[in-house]
């Protein structure tokens, strides 16, 4: 059975332990924090006993994202007509509905299936990299950098737009394709201030007066950050640049106290885990992105 969370049902995910007791500690405090609704929480029980859940950030309605799902080991095999019936329940007008699956404990093999089974594809694979130094990476190069609120959002959305152009990630190219390079950078854009904006923080990199390429770190909590997007103009690659950019975010967010920093790259962009680790990032783990199309499931059903 799936039902919306309610304040008894701590209890029930408390006892059930592990990935599950974890599940409702993370709720309590994003619904604590006002991150997420409650009525966009969901629990999974089993006669009396809670069995798991999943918790989804609706701040969009068209695209709304999974931030957590949780399920005992003995459910596996229910778990993707329990996930079906939440996805139904809470994508309403939803087009499509996603989740970012890391491999940072033993059930991910079998998460993903459940995933799968229930009607998600697996849309890109990604590596995660953190850096967890005591100290900020040295600055690499000598590139001069303006901020967002020094240049202005415009021209950092037409860079990211420029950047684009021959990307690795699978993702960003598909979408520049299918939108447009204008509005594919406008959308992606909005999608990350959704997650944090300081204009300080977002910066675009030179040499003298030519732009070389952009880095868009963002704070996630008060203690981690995030390296979300990083580009170089596809005349200029191939000469470091990706690394300074990197270091320069990287020394942009500890400078703020945050001491993990996390930056997820597409699996086959092997130039930019090389400039990842020259900067002191470390390799943490797998990752795959998960998308359920509402218009897919339409036309297979028809």
């Amino acid at each position: 059975m799936v039902k919306i969370l309610e304040e008894a049902d701590y209890g029930l995910l408390d006892a059930a332990g592990g990935y599950v007791a974890k599940y409702a500690e993370n709720v309590r405090r994003w619904i604590d924090k006002g991150y997420v609704a409650p009525n966009g929480c969901y629990v999974f029980t089993a006669g009396s006993a809670a069995v798991g859940g999943v918790c989804f950030n609706e701040d969009s309605a068209e695209e709304p994202e999974i931030l957590d799902f949780a399920l005992l080991d003995a459910e596996m095999g229910n778990g993707p007509g329990l996930l079906a019936e939440a996805v139904g329940m809470a994508a309403k007008t939803a087009a499509r509905v996603g989740y970012n699956l890391y491999d940072d404990t033993e059930q991910y093999r079998d998460i993903l299936d459940v995933f799968l089974r229930a009607g998600f594809r697996v849309e890109q694979k990604k590596k995660s990299y953190k850096y967890e130094l005591a100290e900020p990476p040295m600055s690499i190069g000598g590139l001069t950098f303006l901020s967002v609120g020094e240049i202005g959002e415009g021209v950092f959305t037409d860079a990211v737009r420029d950047v684009t152009v021959g990307t690795l990630d699978s993702l960003m190219a598909a979408d520049a394709e299918r939108l447009g390079g204008d509005r594919a950078a406008r959308e992606y854009v909005d999608s990350l201030k959704a997650i944090d904006f300081d204009p300080l923080l977002w910066r675009l990199g030179y040499e003298g007066n030519m732009l070389v390429g952009l880095v868009l770190p963002q704070k996630l909590s008060e203690t981690i950050g995030a390296i979300n997007y990083i580009g170089v103009l596809p005349q200029l690659r191939g000469r470091g640049h990706g690394a300074a950019l990197l270091a320069e975010g990287t020394r942009a967010l500890h400078s703020r106290g945050l001491r993990k920093i996390i930056a997820d790259i597409d699996a086959e962009n092997f130039p930019l885990a090389a400039q990842l680790e020259k900067a002191g990032f470390a390799f943490a783990m797998e990752e795959s992105v998960l998308s359920f199309s509402v218009e897919d499931i339409c036309i297979q059903t028809r």
